[in-house]
């Protein structure tokens, strides 16, 4: 990448430079990865791995960029210098060092020739600092400082949907939910993985709103699938129901049953309604430990309490559950749930569930349908 010329500044004058205003901006400095950093080419490296983070975020534009090179000697800029301060600062949970080294970057030379040139700070550093203050704050501490920002003679760009008040607090409650998962999850595995989705950018939510986009279509609730889909696009944000669904999925992949059923509640609890997708996830997750069939089965009539139907691979997955565990207990358990999804109008497809059960043991897949037929004939 190209940058503007500046034929009195040789590249080692520059590093130089780049090297006090990064000792300038970390001489209170705590953290262990930017402590790591002792010189320009450990600096320009790190800067590299921000850059990709960003890349491999849709950001490929705002990246080039904010690391576009101040001279022909493809020297760090200030911007980016004070940047990788600033988000360092942020995921390590030190939301004031955060704001302290913006506020730093405001007040400096570079921050005055911005304004004269028509400029203003780049995107990715006052959406770090919004991040952190979100994060640990209140909708009120966020308008504050956006408040402050503008005071200082610029507007954040409007294509960061994040500063929208239709959006903000939507945003701030996303961050937050992966902030305290890393901070009161006690779990070491799990806090492994929230934190690399907390420093990445955005946990599973992409990948999870594909999933749950086909999904729906799927489950025939094409109008939500199109919604999602649609306010993603427009918004830049990640619907709630997103982001707790990768939690409750995350759980499940390591084993941790307890966990997803805990981050279940918590949606709830959050006043985030689940949808077909959501409730498909943590019912066939649940069924998989014979432990907690019975709270598989709660899910599933809470899910038709909301007027979501279940496919047959949710409801086969209960029955199934049940009837793993050859007890005569368990199939009136089973037993009871279809006399309950009747009630709701609901009949269970026997043809369709002898599609989800193919490979099964002959004997289970018999006690299943069994346990269905029992009832359709009654």
């Amino acid at each position: 990448m190209e940058g503007t010329s500046f034929p009195n500044s040789s590249a080692d004058g520059l590093k130089k430079h780049v090297m006090k205003v990064f000792e300038e901006a970390t001489k209170d400095c705590e953290d262990k990865v930017l402590k790591e950093i002792r010189d320009y080419d450990s600096l320009n490296k790190y800067a590299i791995q921000l850059f990709n983070i960003l890349a491999n975020n849709t950001l490929a534009e705002e990246a080039k960029e904010l690391f576009k090179p101040c001279s022909d000697s493809a020297v760090l800029p200030d911007v980016a210098v004070f940047t990788i301060v600033i988000r360092a600062y942020a995921y390590a949970g030190k939301t004031k060092a955060a704001l302290k080294v913006y506020q730093q970057m405001i007040a400096t030379g570079y921050f005055l020739e911005m304004l004269d040139k028509g400029m203003k700070p780049h995107s990715a550093s006052y959406m770090t600092v919004f991040n952190a203050i979100a994060c640990r704050e209140s909708v009120e501490k966020a308008r504050e400082f956006l408040e402050q920002i503008q005071a200082k003679g610029f507007t954040p760009e409007s294509k960061v949907h994040h500063f929208e008040e239709g959006h903000l607090t939507e945003a701030m409650n996303a961050m937050k939910l992966y902030d305290d998962l890393v901070n009161k999850t006690t779990d070491k595995k799990m806090q492994k993985v929230f934190r690399k989705w907390r420093t990445a950018g955005g946990g599973l939510a992409k990948k999870e709103s594909l999933e749950m986009f086909g999904a729906l279509i799927d489950d025939g609730y094409v109008d939500e699938a199109n919604e999602l889909f649609k306010r993603i696009c427009e918004t830049g944000v990640y619907p709630m129901v997103t982001n707790h669904t990768s939690v409750i999925q995350a759980y499940l992949k390591f084993g941790k049953t307890k966990g997803a059923l805990e981050a279940y509640r918590g949606m709830l609890a959050s006043g985030v309604a689940p949808n077909s997708y959501t409730y498909t996830v943590l019912i066939k997750g649940l069924t998989i430990d014979p432990n907690f069939c019975g709270d598989a089965k709660k899910c599933i009539l809470d899910m038709m309490d909301r007027g979501i139907r279940p496919n047959p691979a949710t409801y086969t997955a209960v029955i199934e559950g049940f009837a793993k565990q050859e007890d005569e207990a368990a199939e009136e358990e089973a037993k009871d749930l279809v006399d309950v999804m009747m009630s709701e109008g609901f009949v269970p497809n026997a043809k369709a569930m002898m599609e989800v059960l193919k490979g099964r043991p002959t004997p289970l897949i018999r006690r299943v349908i069994n346990i269905v037929l029992s009832k359709l004939k009654g």
